[in-house]
This record gives structure tokens, sequence and C-alpha cells, in this order.
């Protein structure tokens, strides 16, 4: 029997994206050979290891299962001793690969590659981009990046294997095309109807296509408050949706993260109301068993450590507005 680290990480990768075509983004293999591997692999085995149905999640046989759990023990075990040999018996020392999504890109991009640099231990830092925290999962799972900051939400299921450190609280924010004066804000609030001339920005707003904790909340707020505003513009990440913001053709929600990232020109052409809504809860997570190794354990310490000196109290807090209403109605607009 020749069971090969390859045939485990691709086991691992089809269970962790959930189906064979989902993992040919994890792997940069393609379907067809994604296939034929594992079908080699389990002509080793001598037994099936997942069953094959059409458009459906990936769902594990007996021994898909057991092989599973050993794929991700063998996995972790490897990149344990790997980061060991490289610390302690070569010359080379250790690759930092830290991932992030599009709203906590500025926020932690900067400091977390300065602290890299200071703690002097790590031979580069790369920066990993993802479109939500679903992905930064998939990617410390299948052993792409080592460290990321996610929403807490995402990590329910992966306490056993992830050291997680809170982080903060993103809030949401309702941002509205600064050009739309507060009177019209305001009836559009308390009429809960929509603006007489249908090309109004007050009339259109933005979805993230991307998940997030807060998409239904979202939808529940506009059919709730502003129940004429329809979700004509669909975008990738809230950066696009802020952007679209921004040009006056229509309003959001967007977390408090992504605010340092806007620049002094975008941020003068919004209004930002607070909803004082619950938003996500912000962690920064790498394998447990990296938190063993110097290095790690001190970026991990020194990140959240910069997170508690300096954004506790974040200088964007200063454009929030309250929502112009009559206070007996605050209750009922926030999320």
């Amino acid at each position: 029997m020749n069971i090969t680290f390859r045939y485990l990480e691709l086991l691992n990768a089809v269970v962790v994206s959930g189906s064979i075509s989902k993992a040919t983004r994890l792997t940069g293999l393609s379907q067809p050979t994604i296939s034929q591997q594992l079908a080699k692999f389990e002509e080793e085995l001598g037994t099936q290891l997942i069953y094959r149905k059409r458009g459906q999640t990936v769902e594990l046989t007996p021994a898909g299962e057991h092989w599973f759990r050993a794929s991700r023990d063998l996995l972790n075990r490897r990149q344990e001793y790997e980061t060991e040999h490289s610390q302690s018996y070569t010359k080379d020392q250790i690759l930092l690969r830290f991932g992030a999504t599009p709203s906590l890109r500025g926020r932690f991009t900067e400091a977390a590659a300065k602290i890299a640099v200071e703690i002097g231990r790590f031979t580069r830092f790369e920066h990993v981009f993802a479109i939500n925290s679903e992905e930064i999962v998939e990617m410390i799972d299948t052993r792409q990046i080592n460290c990321g900051v996610v929403s807490a939400a995402n990590v329910e299921d992966h306490k056993a294997t992830l050291s997680i450190r809170p982080l903060f609280h993103d809030r949401i924010v309702w941002a509205v095309p600064a050009s739309i004066p507060t009177e019209q804000v305001t009836n559009a609030l308390i009429n809960r109807s929509m603006s007489s001339n249908e090309a109004h920005a007050l009339n259109r707003h933005v979805e993230v296509s991307a998940g997030v904790p807060w998409g239904t909340r979202t939808q529940a707020w506009y059919r709730d408050n502003l129940p004429g505003s329809a979700p004509f513009f669909r975008a990738s990440t809230h950066q696009v949706a802020v952007d679209i913001v921004a040009a006056g053709l229509a309003t959001c929600h967007c977390p408090t993260s992504l605010l340092p990232n806007l620049t002094e020109q975008t941020l003068d052409q919004l209004r930002l109301y607070d909803l004082e809504m619950i938003g996500r809860d912000a962690v920064l997570i790498m394998p447990r068993h990296l938190t063993s190794l110097r290095p790690f354990l001190d970026f991990q310490t020194r990140l959240c450590n910069y997170v508690d000196d300096t954004l506790s109290d974040p200088g964007t807090v200063r454009r929030f507005e309250k929502l112009p209403v009559p206070d007996g109605l605050l209750s009922e607009i926030a999320m």
C-alpha cells in the first residue's frame, strides 16, 4: 500500500471545500485531475472514500471518514516537523503567510508586516487575499496560509485544531451618499417610503455577494425600514459597495473595519449612520501547534496587543452620525 501525502492533501482539500469542483480553487488542479488522483488513492486502499453524487456536497464513506481524520492529523504533524526543522537545523527560517479579507486589508497588513520584520525570525512575509472569512479558514485547513484574520462565526467548528484569539467587534454602519439632504433621509425612514424620484439613491441599495454574517439582517433592515429600496446593485466586496454609494447611486451597510482603507475623498462623499447593530467579532487564527513555536507565538501576541493599543477606539468613529429620526424610533430602526 503506497499512501502519499499528495493523496492526503487532495482528500483534505475536497472535504474542506465541499466538493471536487470547488477543490480546484484550493489545489490549482483541474477537476478531472483531482478525480483521477482520488480514484488512484481508492485503488491503493482497495475501498471507496467518497460517494460521488452529481451537484451535491461531498459525502464520505466510513473509510473516507477514517482517512480524512488521518489526513488532518498527518498533515498537521508534517507541518509542525517541517517548521521545527527550518527553525532549528537549516539556514532557512520560517515563512509567514498571512490572510485577510478586503475590509481588513489596510487595517492589519501594515501592522502584521512590520511585526514580522521586527521579530526577525521569518524569512518571508506573504499577504494572501480572500473574498471572505470562509476562504481564509479553508486556506489554513489546506496549509496554503498559516495565519489569518476572520469572522469568529466561521471558526466555531475548528476550535480543536486552531488557536483563536479575539481581536475586536466590527460594528456595522449605514452608508448614504453625502449629497442626499438629511431631511430626505429622515422622511424616508419615518414614512418608510421611497422617493418620488425613481432614480433617487434611497430607492436602491447594494448587496454584497460574498457571504457575510449580517447578510440576512441587512435584507430584513431594508425590508422593514426602506421597503421601497431595491437591491439593484450586487458587489463582490464591501469596498465595491461603498464605491457605488460614494458615486451617489445607492446606499449600503458596511463594516467599520473597512473605513480606515478608504481615502479622505471617498469618506467625504459618504454620510455614515451608526445602527448600533450586532456585526461580527474579528479573531486572529493559526494552527494550534504553531503557537508552540516562539516566532509564531510572538507574532500572535504582538498583533493582538497592537489591536488593543490602537483599535479599541478607532478614529473613524468621529464620522458616525446618529440616525436622523426621533429618539422613540431609534430602537425600531437599529438592527
